[in-house]
């Protein structure tokens, strides 16, 4: 009973008071990550000043100033509107439509929760498979970087795809990236203004003896390439041998 008591104080916590104060922030964050713990490699990701909600590798959902947003499609967002919940809507951008509030008696309710965010989760991993009809071509993901950049690149994709070589490769614009799948999302280039990411989607369970990754978030991993140095071609291929043998996780029923 004081367990209960004290959760939802957290909750009210980060509803009633600042929302900017990190404290309080964490607090519903780690409330969020318990509840929905049976979920497959749960993570939640800082952005949008709060943290993007994810589930192997997928967005399914916001938090943001003590209140949580999910994926939704036409025929699920009438459970959130039909409850005066809105949509989400950043300090700064445009409305995002397709993310709807969680009624607050429904973040008390762990069952129902539960089920509200596999369903939200359902419906990115369908948007996500959908935008794989927009993936466009390496080149345009690496058009405007410098040349130094550009090459750096196209050298990581020859090593993912020599190491790889069964791997379907593709563009994808809204992540300014260059992803790889065999058949599962293993890995990923993605340039930067000064340096080159090889990314690697489930890094956190890779061995990696050699030093070579930097976290991104609690599941991804990336190694940081900069032009004019040394590559280290083994270790990289080491690393992509591992990815292609770690699976996503099975989810629990």
């Amino acid at each position: 009973m004081k367990r209960k008591t004290k959760r939802r104080a957290s909750r009210r916590l980060n509803r009633e008071g600042d929302p900017f104060r990190s404290k309080a922030r964490d607090s519903m964050q780690e409330w969020l990550e318990e509840r929905l713990g049976r979920l497959p490699e749960l993570e939640v990701r800082r952005m949008f000043g709060g943290a993007g909600i994810y589930a192997e590798g997928t967005m399914f959902g916001i938090l943001h100033a003590g209140r949580v947003y999910l994926k939704t499609n036409e025929s699920t967002r009438a459970a959130h509107t039909e409850r005066g919940m809105g949509p989400f809507r950043p300090p700064r951008g445009a409305v995002l439509r397709s993310y709807y509030e969680v009624p607050p008696d429904t973040l008390d309710d762990e069952a129902e929760l539960l089920t509200w965010t596999r369903r939200a989760l359902a419906i990115a991993e369908v948007t996500q498979l959908q935008s794989k009809a927009r993936a466009v071509s390496p080149e345009e993901i690496l058009e405007g970087y410098p040349l130094e950049i550009r090459e750096l690149a196209h050298r990581l994709r020859k090593i993912v795809l020599k190491a790889a070589p069964d791997a379907s490769e593709a563009g994808y614009a809204g992540w300014r990236l260059i992803g790889y799948r065999s058949p599962h999302y293993f890995c990923f280039v993605a340039p930067q203004a000064d340096h080159v990411r090889l990314g690697f989607e489930h890094g956190n369970r890779l061995s990696d003896s050699a030093h070579l990754l930097e976290p991104m978030g609690k599941q991804v991993r990336f190694m940081r390439c900069v032009p004019a140095t040394n590559i280290p071609v083994r270790g990289i291929q080491e690393l992509i041998r591992a990815a292609l043998r770690t699976l996503p996780k099975r989810r629990k029923a």
